[in-house]
Parts: structure tokens; C-alpha cells; sequence
């Protein structure tokens, strides 16, 4: 993964978090907290992966009301 992909797929979960949440740096201090449904991977690792498309699938869930 290149440094750009990288930025825009961080850039892209702090987007998506900080529109639930209301506030950017809680969003992103996020980034490093471990998420149980990725095996404690935290969003940072995920989005290094290349995993961003499915970190958001899950951040949209909270949306829904469906988390998991």
C-alpha cells in the first residue's frame, strides 16, 4: 500500500467516524483502539491491509443500528 492509499484511507474512516460521532479527535484517536469484530485489529492495521472498504461497511452498521 502506498503512503497516498494510506492518507485517503485513513482520511476516509476519520471521515465516516467523526460523522457519527460529531467530534474529529475522538474520530481519530479511534484509529488505535482495537475492534473485537477484526480479531483486535485496530482501524489503523486494518486500513494498512487495505481493509478500508470493510472498516467503513462496519462503521456504517453503527448507523443502522446493527453493530457486529
Amino acid at each position: 500500500m502506498t503512503d497516498v492509499e494510506m492518507a485517503d484511507g485513513k482520511s476516509r474512516v476519520v471521515a465516516a467516524v467523526e460523522a457519527i460521532s460529531g467530534d474529529r479527535d475522538k474520530a481519530v484517536a479511534w484509529l488505535q483502539e482495537p475492534i473485537a469484530t477484526f480479531g483486535g485489529k485496530t482501524p489503523l492495521e486494518l486500513v494498512a491491509e487495505g481493509r478500508t472498504d470493510d472498516l467503513l461497511g462496519y462503521i456504517q452498521s453503527f448507523e443502522s443500528g446493527y453493530v457486529g
